[in-house]
């Protein structure tokens, strides 16, 4: 899972799937400076609020009924 080759596989599989132009992204990531204290990182509380709403959705759509979450 560490192997930048492996990453980069997956990101023009992803890309690919996706529609997306990768050159695009590329660009949009060169330019940026990421920070680790900047960026988004998620609460226990709020991880397993997403998990839950997840997985209500499943359990909906395997019994039939319609899902609550355009996810």
């Amino acid at each position: 899972m560490r192997s930048q080759t492996f990453h980069r596989f997956v990101r023009k599989v992803y890309y690919k799937v996706n529609g997306l132009d990768p050159a695009q992204f590329e660009r949009e990531t060169s330019s940026r400076i990421y920070q680790d204290n900047s960026l988004f990182k998620p609460s226990p509380l709020q991880k397993f609020r997403a998990w839950r709403a997840l997985f209500v959705d499943e359990m909906r759509s395997s019994v039939g009924l319609s899902k609550r979450h355009n996810v």
